[in-house]
């Protein structure tokens, strides 16, 4: 199962307390990934199977459209594949050039959306122009990789290598 919004902590997030009605496990609550914080993970029982069966798996994404891209990007869509048995499920990280100043809040891991292009025998990345919002969808059109900032890391500077997540 999957859903998008209502797993944060605000007042009209009831996902956990659904979850717990229904006996479920949760797994995660949250990670430390800027877009995309609240991500929930959970298996429930299945009722009255027959015969042993595994849990049904449950993913609950953020609300914020960017945040619940990135989350399903980076965390559901690989799970998704391997459970389907494929042998190539984690995404695919290449190093580039970096362009531009990229920033990060350095306490999260921090994925920038932007332009990832070969060029002179090497990727370059070209971050998105405009808000890096969770709410600004726009921006995100026409990208094709995912900028990693990792944990302690607050910039990166033009001509810096980057790891980018290549984007299905």
């Amino acid at each position: 199962m999957l859903s998008t919004g209502g797993v944060s902590v605000g007042d009209y997030d009831y996902v956990d307390a659904i979850l717990a009605e229904l006996g479920a496990t949760l797994h995660i609550r949250a990670i430390a990934v800027k877009p995309g914080k609240p991500l929930t993970i959970a298996t429930l029982p299945r009722p009255s199977a027959a015969q042993p069966v595994p849990p049904l798996l449950y993913c609950g994404l953020p609300g914020n459209p960017v945040s619940a891209l990135v989350s399903f990007w980076r965390f559901i869509q690989p799970a998704l594949m391997q459970l389907s048995g494929l042998s190539q499920w984690q995404p695919q990280f290449v190093g580039a050039t970096c362009q531009t100043l990229l920033r990060g809040s350095g306490d999260r891991e921090t994925y920038l959306w932007g332009r990832l292009q070969w060029t002179n025998g090497g990727y370059q990345f070209s971050p998105a122009s405009g808000s890096h919002s969770s709410g600004n969808l726009v921006n995100l059109a026409g990208t094709n990789g995912l900028a990693r900032l990792p944990v302690g890391t607050k910039q990166v500077v033009s001509g810096d290598p980057i790891d980018v997540m290549v984007l299905p």
